[in-house]
């Protein structure tokens, strides 16, 4: 992957739906082989042998189709629970026991596609797990007394009720309460609890969070729709206080004309904005919640809130959306009554129905009777409008500040599925100064859309296109110059054409274009965007000089590089032995400080194994001690736990064990009181924890944490977070990877000066430090140790070069784990 290109993802997150690419000038423009991800093959004939183009018709073909599903979407869940005390085990203590007991209400989901099975009101059914389902490994099947299919119960419920049908701590049985020819609805018993020991104590706090998780969700899903409503109505009024300048005087009439649509109205709308669209069959759309869904259409429009029309054949109507309305077999039907020959998948039918060179072949096949016949399959449509769209954009963008958060992180808090940190919003500034400044954020997010676009479609020339464009507008932005808080600097325009603009310098060196991608980086570097990527900017600069042979150039570049505050880690040790190699005599006769720590040598354990694969680009694979299929770091794991290893325990953890304990250890220092930092309720870190800014605001809180660290208290400290905090989301913190007890060892093991030691640097430059790790950390008794995992042909990187030394200066033992192909391989 291009370097930036997975910034460039993050940055964009949910694609706007104006935005597209250019058009190419060969007869296949405007498609997108990628966005269709279901091959719809369509047959348009007259007989089995035309061909249009070269694409021959079969009839094999239509039978690798897919549906697309046209049902009614019910996206939440609809049940009632309440809770009954029975005879539970005596692990249970008095306070676990009502989150394990209770009756349950639920409807039964899937119900058309089991109507041959007979379901009736009062009849005994109980529930079944079905982990081999492709659809939902979740999934929970509802079987009479026969072991006959009624459907499933919601994926909502499903996903809480497993893992307790998993652990056979609950058995499930009940009876139809209600039952019509649509639908039907269960009335649960939960009371038979098994009697065996439920495990640990801490499995058992894990299940009765699932539990009361389940429990909470149910109480609250009992009005969803409410909810749904709520929800919106409270990130409108909240982007509405802290952004109205933003907005123009229409716009805001608009947004707060919102308030004033009945509550079928809001809910409605409020259910189209969170589905794919943009057009939606008037006939497909039935929610529970909402009484009267005509009205609440016709209100809609009349408010200009959603645009109604048919799909029909023009200027005003991109083929591409009406294909999304067409089902297989609507085409098949089309195919028939229309006459028109052609074999393609709906992507290719694109091409038919909108290039100009097929016009004419339209006319002539389909004529106006085609416009008809779809007219008559789609029935009348809606969709949200146009201008709306991109307010509705806006207003989840100014809410979440980012772009891979949207509006159903509310529900999955709803139903307990993300628990967010407690912390306190406290905004003292704008993030966007004014209204040219969030325009000009989001022009630039549409063109990092584009180039997005355009990557994953292959197109080099919208990519070349995109990319002047963001660098001809970066000039102009830095010639005005934007100030902006350290930690809001990403949330400007300059900042995501400088993202753009890294990805560009990547395409182009990818592309062997050095002379171009020289320019480019010297232009980065020129200002005094993304510090962070200065390290990155001014290594690949001097590497692109020296493959022009510009080597005196290339090698005061890396020079100046070590002079630069924000070049730091493995971009600082790569700089150093680039200027030890090409600063060799005669063009530099005195040695430089770091010559001699970058000689400094680790200690180096080399074992044997008998490798599965020697394909070069290829992840090394090796049979295990064991027999069994392994990689590199399981291999080294089962010679560190053996007798000659020194019968280590261990885990490959890279950095996640590390930001795990940090984000324990430090749980009151990140989610401290600072201005600015928490500008929504689903934040997992402050927006400053990978600037410079983090330290320096809270450094007594960090020095204070730093020394009960140093002092012993790490064990303490990371089980009085865990018990508090269990379950809640935090940057870098896995709470089902490691138990507290390894957890709690691994502190001890490591001790308390190396722990503050590794904390401390990430506190100062979390963004720096937060990759590179040794791969293996292992532990015994009283003592600990990190190693790096290499196999046949592979070498540390400079950044974990960079690890190995801050390490052995905090004098946490760390060395080097190679693993050579055994003397009698035969490959």
């Amino acid at each position: 992957m291009l370097r930036g290109r997975e910034s460039l993802i993050r940055l964009v997150g949910k694609r706007q739906r104006n935005v597209s690419l250019p058009a190419r000038d060969d007869k296949y423009a405007g498609m997108n082989f990628s966005s269709t991800a279901i091959l719809v093959w369509i047959l348009l004939c007259f007989d089995s042998s035309t061909l249009i183009d070269g694409f021959s018709c079969s009839d094999t073909c239509l039978q690798s189709g897919k549906k697309k599903k046209n049902s009614v979407q019910h996206t939440l869940f609809h049940f009632n629970l309440s809770k009954k005390i029975d005879v539970l085990p005596a692990e249970l203590n008095s306070e676990t026991r009502d989150l394990y007991n209770g009756c349950l209400e639920a409807r039964i989901a899937g119900r058309k596609y089991h109507r041959d099975v007979e379901c009736q009101a009062g009849m005994r059914v109980h529930l079944v797990r079905e982990p081999e389902n492709p659809m939902d490994t979740y999934a929970v099947k509802v079987l009479t007394a026969d072991g006959l299919s009624l459907g499933h119960i919601p994926k909502e419920l499903s996903r809480y009720l497993s893992p307790l049908m998993d652990k056979a701590v609950v058995d499930v049985q009940g009876y139809v309460s209600e039952s019509t020819s649509e639908a039907a609805r269960l009335k649960l018993d939960l009371r038979e609890i098994q009697s065996r020991t439920i495990g640990s104590l801490s499995e058992e706090k894990v299940l009765a969070v699932k539990w009361s998780c389940l429990m909470d969700a149910a109480d609250k899903g009992q009005d969803h729709g409410c909810r749904y409503q709520q929800n919106f109505l409270y990130m409108l009024q909240v982007v509405l206080e802290r952004d109205l300048h933003l907005f123009t005087p229409d716009e805001i009439e608009l947004l707060e004309a919102f308030r004033s649509i009945s509550s079928d109205g809001q809910r409605l709308f409020v259910r189209l904005a969170q589905r794919k669209g943009p057009w939606f069959r008037l006939q497909n759309i039935f929610y529970e919640d909402i009484g009267d869904t005509n009205s609440a259409v016709h209100e809609l429009v009349g408010t200009q809130f959603l645009s109604s029309r048919y799909l029909v054949f023009d200027a005003d109507v991109n083929s591409s959306e009406l294909l999304e309305h067409l089902t297989v077999q609507e085409l098949k039907d089309l195919a028939v009554n229309s006459k028109i020959m052609v074999v393609t998948s709906k992507t290719f039918f694109l091409v038919f129905i909108s290039v100009p060179a097929y016009r004419s072949k339209r006319e002539i096949l389909g004529g106006s009777n085609l416009t008809a016949l779809i007219r008559e399959a789609t029935g009348p449509c809606i969709r949200i409008a146009e201008t709306v769209d991109v307010l509705l954009w806006r207003l989840q963008r100014l809410f979440f500040l980012n772009g891979e958060q949207e509006f159903h992180v509310f529900l999955l808090v709803d139903i307990g599925r993300i628990k967010y940190p407690s912390y306190r919003c406290a905004r003292t500034m704008p993030v966007f100064a004014s209204r040219e400044d969030f325009l000009a954020y989001e022009q630039a997010l549409q063109l990092a859309q584009v180039v997005d676009m355009s990557l994953e479609a292959g197109n080099s020339e919208a990519l070349n296109s995109s990319f002047r464009k963001a660098r001809t507008t970066l000039e102009l932005i830095n010639a005005h110059t934007e100030s902006k808080h350290p930690f809001l600097a990403r949330f400007s325009a300059a900042w995501v054409y400088a993202t753009i603009c890294t990805v560009a310098a990547s395409f182009l060196e990818k592309e062997r274009r050095y002379a171009e991608a020289v320019n480019l980086f010297k232009q980065l570097l020129s200002m005094q965007y993304c510090p962070g990527r200065r390290g990155y900017w001014t290594l690949r600069l001097s590497i692109d000089l020296e493959h022009l042979q510009r080597l005196e150039e290339s090698l005061l570049v890396a020079e100046n590089g070590l002079n630069d505050f924000n070049v730091r880690g493995g971009d600082r040790i790569a700089l150093q032995r680039r200027v030890l190699r090409l600063g060799k005599p005669p063009r530099r006769w005195k040695v430089p400080p770091y010559a001699a720590l970058l000689k400094k040598k680790h200690k180096v354990v080399t074992i044997m194994g008998r490798p599965l694969n020697n394909a070069n680009g290829m992840k090394s694979r090796f049979y295990g001690y064991d027999g069994q299929q392994c990689s590199v770091e399981d291999l080294a794991l089962q010679y560190y736990a053996g007798e000659d290893g020194g019968g280590w325990k261990g885990v490959h953890s890279e950095s996640g064990i590390w930001l795990t304990l940090f984000g324990l250890l430090m749980w009151d220092v990140i989610f401290s009181d600072v201005p600015d930092v928490f500008q929504t309720p689903f934040q997992t870190a402050p927006l400053d924890l990978c600037t410079d800014s983090f330290y320096p605001v809270r450094s007594s809180l960090i020095e204070s944490r730093l020394q009960a660290i140093r002092d012993g208290g790490a064990r303490q400290l990371v089980a009085e977070t865990w018990e508090e905090h269990y379950g809640t989301s935090c940057s870098g913190v896995n709470w089902k990877k490691y138990s507290l007890e390894d957890l709690q060892t691994i502190t001890v093991c490591i001790g308390g000066p190396g722990l503050s030691a590794i904390c401390n640097l990430l506190a100062e430059d979390h963004s720096n430090w937060t990759a590179g790790m040794p791969d293996l950390l292992l532990w015994k008794e009283k003592e600990a140790k990190l190693a790096e995992v290499k196999g046949p042909g592979d070498r540390l990187s400079e950044q974990q070069v960079a690890w190995f030394l801050i390490l052995s200066d905090a004098n946490v033992p760390v060395e080097l784990c190679k693993v050579s192909k055994t003397m009698n391989d035969r490959s």
